[in-house]
């Protein structure tokens, strides 16, 4: 099969319309791909295929003609170059968390990350090397005994790689910034099988457009990065009746917006789970949960952190010191695979009076089992890095929602995505750009929303660069513009 032909496609449910030499041609490009990679090659009829080609948003039932397994950066070199050079639609993941399920595809190559997961401290000079397929509570773990931390993402299962791509709003956004914020510098392959360096010397544009642009200028086979103090901190959540919602979550703006930069926090409004730290008779009956992630002197902590435990009489109170990496243990259920995950986000200039009634009025006509509601108050170090610094450029935005619906597969997914929409429509008119993270399959202009257009005008041109036919097209995608004969370097 050459790189004229129409791309190999697998579908379990419907008949090959390959021709036997077409059949026969391609058997032996996978058979050569094979033989020279480190990793695996999982096909259809493979033991592991079947387990392989599933993704954590259990909505999305995909089946790649093959899955590459990389183990080192060659073996991603060469999954490109096959991919590229068959014309086939390629997937990569790291961790897949993509809410869209772009970590897989239909009759298409899957480049799984997952096994590449070194890293490389040095607790000196306070900075860390660190593989694409690292989940952030991995991260924790290892750089937990150095004293040392990572501001990430809100679930330990989440990968490194499109987290430090996508931006990194995290438990200490507030006290270190975005996660991209703390990136020195990254090794990436480009859609032509290169492997490139970009940092703020080598490569300076690609490296802007690095830091919140996603993957669409290829796969990120490492990451330099800065790391900030970790060690304990004063963490944990509370948790209150619904009954006073909105005076509650009123408070708690006002609260967090005006805590120093070394709290970050997240309210929630949600149902009270079958949890041993809830009452029985609360368990099952609206409530808010308070987040808190206060780094620092814990004496100060306790003093800045108290006003919001006394928001009203507690129905649980789980805030104290800990180990940083424990505190994704309140995430736990956003680590489970498999279930249906409907969600959608937006950015607010700050919450107003008038958007917290409609949030609460909106989430209580559709309050389920399966309903979580999130609200950040954003600003602090984030909001003190240029807006055209980065790929990333919601610098100046205060308050962040995200509204999802989570069940098994058995629940009704059209119920679970109007129960969604419902909330998001309310808050819509008073919303202002959206996290690349948070995103759904929402269409090219809900991609637009993500950067301002000067920004993504900037995109464009590094994207009709480094990728013109859009080899790297799952993703939150911006779309080249040019022809490939006509594509120009980008300046540094």
């Amino acid at each position: 099969m050459t790189q004229h032909q129409a791309a190999i496609q697998y579908n379990p449910n419907e008949q090959s319309t390959l021709s036997p030499q077409e059949q026969q041609t391609y058997e032996q490009a996978m058979e050569k791909l094979t033989s020279n990679l480190r990793g695996d090659v999982i096909q259809p009829g493979d033991a592991a295929y079947e387990a392989e080609r599933k993704v954590w948003n259990g909505l999305f039932d995909r089946y790649p003609a093959a899955i590459v397994r990389c183990v080192d950066t060659e073996d991603v070199t060469a999954a490109v170059n096959f991919a590229r050079d068959r014309k086939m639609t390629l997937s990569v993941r790291s961790g897949g968390h993509s809410i869209p399920g772009y970590g897989s595809n239909d009759g298409g190559l899957t480049i799984d990350l997952s096994n590449l997961k070194t890293i490389t401290i040095d607790p000196v000079r306070r900075t860390a090397r660190l593989e694409p397929g690292l989940s952030w509570g991995e991260v924790a773990n290892t750089l937990q005994p150095f004293g040392l931390a990572m501001t990430a993402g809100d679930v330990a299962s989440v990968g490194v790689g499109g987290l430090l791509l996508g931006g990194g709003i995290g438990w200490m956004v507030r006290a270190y910034g975005l996660t991209i914020d703390r990136v020195r510098s990254v090794e990436l392959v480009t859609a032509d099988g290169q492997m490139v360096r970009a940092s703020a010397d080598e490569n300076p544009e690609l490296f802007w457009g690095l830091r919140g642009g996603g993957g669409n200028f290829g796969i990120a086979t490492a990451f330099e990065v800065n790391l900030h103090p970790g060690g304990t901190i004063l963490g944990g959540a509370v948790f209150y009746e619904a009954t006073e919602a909105e005076r509650i979550l009123k408070e708690y703006a006002r609260l967090a917006a005006a805590a120093p930069d070394e709290l970050s926090t997240e309210a929630m409004l949600a149902l009270a789970p079958p949890a041993p730290f809830i009452p029985p008779d609360k368990q099952g009956t609206p409530i808010v949960g308070i987040l808190v992630c206060y780094t620092g002197d814990l004496s100060e902590g306790e003093r800045v952190v108290a006003p919001l435990r006394q928001l009203a009489t507690p129905i649980a109170d789980l805030i104290a010191p800990m180990p940083y990496s424990n505190i994704f243990a309140l995430t736990e259920i956003g680590e489970v695979r498999g279930l249906q995950h409907h969600g959608r986000s937006l950015f607010f200039e700050m919450f107003s009076d008038e958007i917290l009634h409609t949030l609460v009025e909106a989430t209580q006509s559709v309050l389920s089992p399966e309903t979580m509601v999130s609200l950040r108050v954003l600003g602090g170090a984030m909001s003190r890095v240029a807006p055209d610094a980065t790929a990333f450029a919601h610098r100046d935005k205060q308050g962040m929602v995200l509204i999802t619906h989570f069940a098994p597969l058995s629940a009704d997914a059209a119920s679970l995505a109007a129960r969604t929409q419902h909330v998001f429509q309310a808050l819509l008119p008073y919303g202002s750009g959206v996290y690349a993270g948070f995103v759904a399959d929402e269409g090219e202009q809900r991609v637009r929303d993500i950067y301002p257009p000067a920004t993504y005008d900037r995109l464009v041109a590094l994207k009709n660069h480094y990728d013109p036919t859009n080899l790297f097209g799952l993703n939150q995608n911006i779309k080249p513009t040019v022809p490939v004969t006509l594509a120009a370097p980008v300046s540094s």
